[in-house]
């Protein structure tokens, strides 16, 4: 099974990520909701490999 990594984003800063160390997607997107209060910007990004890509919605 690979490990997903999360970070969040902004779009004015794309490639500035901040990874948010051993998170679950729940916790990462509690941590993204708490971010947002203060950067309206940033979007929940995820890693299996070295390339960043935009976190897709769970279904």
């Amino acid at each position: 099974m690979e490990r997903i990594e999360y970070g969040i984003a902004s779009t004015s800063r794309p490639d500035d990520v901040e990874p948010l160390e051993r998170l679950n997607r729940t916790a990462a997107e509690a941590r993204l909701a708490d971010s947002r209060e203060a950067w309206p910007d940033v979007y929940l990004v995820q890693r299996t490999d070295n390339t960043w890509t935009p976190a897709t919605e769970e279904k």
